[in-house]
């Protein structure tokens, strides 16, 4: 090897290939951080999605225990609200007006997991398979179909239309007459 070639090969550090290269190198490993970062960015809000959707599911477990209570609380409650579902007795006006808000209520608790079910917030079946089918086993007895008849036009529409739809597949499975 000459002296020409020996020096050739020796380029300086900050020689401009070389530093072309260095250059290279750099993006490289920047697009990497970023990806990176991107990587730990979504798994953050994934984890965050998720404590969203527990503490959505915690509010309206919230939500469903004062209504609860307002029936297994009080046996005159829960024998006023068994006797307007079935007709066993005759209601009082003060009785009648108790159970039809308290029909609200629980439609309007029901509504609340229904529209977190179309945020995507809950699964389906909490509405389909939970609360929804409790509340349309309410309304597909004669004072409840009554009471539903009434108030499902103060509910959002595609609420209601949701609830009839799962009342009609209920009725259809129990060979029982549901709604209005």
């Amino acid at each position: 090897m000459s002296g020409r070639e020996g020096a050739a090969s020796r380029r300086p550090i900050f020689h401009r290939d070389r530093m072309e290269y260095w250059a290279f190198v750099g993006q490289i490993v920047s697009a990497l951080a970023v990806v990176l970062s991107l990587v730990f960015v979504g798994i953050q809000l994934y984890e965050s999605n998720r404590v969203a959707a527990r503490s959505e599911a915690n509010d309206t477990q919230a939500q469903w225990a004062s209504f609860r209570a307002s029936i297994y609380g009080s046996r005159d409650i829960a024998e006023m609200f068994r006797a307007g579902m079935d007709g066993s007795r005759p209601l009082d006006p003060a009785d009648q007006l108790r159970f039809d808000y308290l029909m609200r209520e629980h439609g309007w608790a029901t509504y609340q997991v229904w529209q977190r079910v179309q945020e995507g917030l809950m699964p389906r079946a909490h509405y389909e398979q939970g609360q929804g089918l409790d509340f349309v086993r309410v309304i597909c007895t004669p004072g409840g179909a009554a009471v539903w008849a009434r108030i499902k036009a103060e509910l959002p529409r595609p609420y209601a239309a949701d609830t009839d739809r799962l009342a009609a597949d209920h009725a259809r499975a129990s060979k029982l007459r549901c709604g209005s």
